[in-house]
């Protein structure tokens, strides 16, 4: 007689529950997804045209093994799918070399032995001339990086979970959980359904699941603005890689042309607003915020227009500390979280879905990191 297989309900279909869905199925589980919303959609954490995949990464080097192991499911997972949503265009980190964002970049590099060169501000404009650096100014450029198109990344996740078996139950809002001796009931408006398991990866939705994981996570808008390229062809993602910018006029993630005719930049330095509901997400942004975004662009970006064409909000979900949250619940370990991802989740999203694998089907937690658990 055939071994039945686990049922597992995953609450959530943004780019962190769609990996774990599709890493479950792949794992044998039998996967539902429920989602208020359709999967993919433009609220979460999937949202805004555009997102980093690095691997020279800041962070810390116990970031190195998921990010890895993602590039690899995520080469796969085109291929399975044929869907191209992830374009190797190099990465680069731009700011005054002891300037402790880029100075950790370089010291965590080295450490894990990834491919980076640190071109000095010459070599920089000569590569780079989208990007205006002062004479004390260095780049770190990173080999492994990308651009995602990350509604294009869930829907690729979507097809190959439900191609194992997984079922999307969209538009279908979760109220709650409730477990009993055998159980666990997801319960929606009109009844609940029973499963063994349950992954909690609401993103920025996880106010109501905050007894579970053992910490709010709070949701913060994003703000991307867009600028019209004056040099198309040395603004694809074939001659301008994804840039993180640290300069004293300001900060932001830059990316590559994808529509034809502008670039995205998301500003660091201006501040991400707290909100107390997804819900309430801004579609429409101060002017001081656009034009603080213009000025950045019209002093660090010199092959655009620094008047801003388009404005685009979205939202993800924040811990205290700013590091994601991945483990089994305390309150139940039937129970397992993957949230607060902190505007990192996206560029590894696979390598914690095979987190979520392990903490569900064997109740490991000895691959996650550290200061996840934390």
């Amino acid at each position: 007689m055939a071994e039945s297989k686990l049922k597992v309900a995953v609450i959530g279909g943004g780019v962190i529950g769609a990996a774990s869905a599709w890493r479950l199925a792949a794992a044998g589980c039998d996967v539902t997804v429920f989602d208020s919303a359709n999967v993919p959609n433009d609220r979460g954490a999937s949202a805004g045209e555009s997102r980093i995949f690095r691997t020279a990464y800041k962070e810390g080097t116990e970031y190195h093994p998921l990010l890895t192991a993602s590039l690899n499911h995520w080469h796969a997972l085109e291929e399975s799918t044929g869907l191209k949503f992830l374009q190797m265009c190099g990465g680069l980190t731009i700011g005054k070399e002891d300037h402790p964002d880029v100075a950790a970049v370089i010291t965590s590099a080295q450490r894990v032995g990834a491919d980076i060169e640190v071109l000095d501000a010459k070599q920089t404009r000569q590569l780079y001339p989208q990007h205006r650096v002062d004479d004390d100014e260095v780049a770190v450029r990173d080999a492994a990086a990308g651009v995602f198109r990350p509604e294009l990344t869930v829907r690729a996740l979507r097809t190959a979970a439900e191609t194992l078996g997984a079922v999307f139950r969209t538009y279908s809002p979760v109220l709650g959980l409730r477990t009993t001796a055998s159980q666990v009931h997801v319960e929606m408006t009109g009844g609940g359904a029973p499963f063994d398991r349950a992954v909690v990866a609401p993103g920025p939705w996880a106010k109501a699941f905050a007894h579970y994981v053992g910490e709010r996570v709070t949701p913060k808008e994003l703000v991307g603005v867009w600028f019209r390229v004056l040099d198309q062809e040395a603004s694809g993602p074939q001659r301008m890689p994804i840039a993180i910018r640290r300069h004293e006029s300001g900060g932001f993630s830059s990316f590559p042309m994808l529509d034809g005719f502008s670039v995205k930049i998301l500003p660091h330095h201006l501040p991400w607003n707290e909100m107390d509901d997804v819900s309430n997400l801004s579609r429409f942004i101060a002017p001081s915020f656009v034009k603080s975004a213009e000025r950045l662009a019209a002093d660090l970006l010199p092959l655009v227009d620094p008047t801003a064409i388009r404005v685009s909000t979205w939202s993800d979900g924040f811990t205290a500390t700013g590091v994601p949250k991945v483990g089994i619940s305390e309150e139940d370990q039937r129970i397992v979280y993957a949230t607060g991802m902190s505007g990192q989740g996206f560029k590894m999203a696979p390598g914690i879905g095979d987190l979520v694998v392990a903490a569900v089907k064997d109740s490991s937690t000895e691959a996650i990191p550290e200061s996840f658990k934390k």
